[in-house]
């Protein structure tokens, strides 16, 4: 008899400190009443948070990107705004931390005013310089002549579609008269294998826009063209019809030297015309690459 209520003893007091069959506490190292079956856990909540890497300088029409490091964000989207209109939209679908690359281009150079919305509320903006396609270095003076029988040009990669404006040459002439007649044109080309081919959009300009000292002169195109991404030239040459035998009208473009040992890139061409001796008049010939590595200092902008 004592046998079997030491036995139930020692199963009451075992029992009962672990809580078997009883309500007290559920699993294992937790205390409070249990989940009832059918019911769902409660959701942690937290609240959004962003930072975001450097935004460095642009250039017209190349890819930009910042990386958005986002937490607590699940179902939110990202836009970027350049000047008020919306350029990118992504999604974030989760809450953990994680980076979200944010891709865009500008189409146009100068201050462009650049944000990041979620969900309707700004989270990033900054005001984001932006700078032409080309070359703006004009350290030097080191020039190239520009004339009716000698032709200049240079390339420039279009990255993302954009309807340029302006291209902008630092430049200057010689002489201090000029042929009445004679005109400078600057035409914008598409590439051909390497070498400047169609003419896509053109400006010309008298020959007296060029300065005797070097300055940017501005081309403006009457009519915008749209540049798909692409390589496009720029080329400079000069149209003269009067005293071609007498004299010659000749416009200096500046360079930049790169290396004097190097041959030209593949972004420099000229064009030596060939010159009838009777008539003074020049026909085409083919490009070629420079003698050396330089860069002109000609940009295209959107203005």
């Amino acid at each position: 008899m004592r046998q079997i209520l030491l036995v139930l003893l020692t199963a009451f007091l075992l029992f009962g400190c672990f809580g078997i069959g009883g309500g007290g506490t559920g699993s294992a190292g937790q205390t409070g009443t249990p989940q009832l079956p059918g019911t769902t856990p409660p959701v942690e909540q937290c609240s959004p948070s962003y930072s975001f890497s450097e935004l460095g300088d642009g250039m017209l029409s190349k890819t930009a990107t910042i990386v958005a490091t986002v937490t607590c964000a699940a179902g939110k989207e990202l836009t970027v705004s350049l000047d008020g209109k919306v350029v990118k939209t992504t999604s974030v679908d989760t809450n953990a931390t994680t980076p979200v690359t944010l891709e865009f281009a500008p189409t146009k150079d100068g201050t462009v005013s650049v944000e990041v919305k979620s969900g309707g509320e700004s989270v990033f903006s900054r005001d984001w310089n932006v700078k032409p396609l080309g070359n703006e270095n004009t350290i030097g003076l080191e020039t190239d002549g520009v004339s009716f029988k000698e032709w200049r040009a240079m390339a420039v990669d279009v990255e993302n579609t954009i309807t340029p404006g302006r291209i902008r040459a630092f430049m200057k002439r010689m002489s201090f008269q000029t042929q009445p007649s004679t005109t400078l044109i600057v035409e914008m080309r598409s590439d051909n294998n390497g070498n400047p081919g169609n003419v896509v959009a053109s400006v010309t300009k008298p020959f007296t826009v060029v300065t005797q000292t070097e300055n940017w002169i501005n081309f403006d195109f009457d009519s915008k063209p749209t540049l798909a991404p692409g390589k496009y030239w720029i080329v400079f040459k000069v149209q003269q019809t009067e005293d071609v035998n007498l004299v010659s009208d000749v416009a200096y473009v500046h360079y930049v030297s790169v290396d004097k040992q190097a041959p030209g890139n593949d972004y420099t061409r000229e064009m030596k015309l060939s010159v009838n001796e009777q008539t003074g008049f020049a026909s085409e010939t083919s490009w070629q690459p420079l003698s050396y590595d330089r860069e002109y200092s000609v940009i295209l902008t959107s203005d």
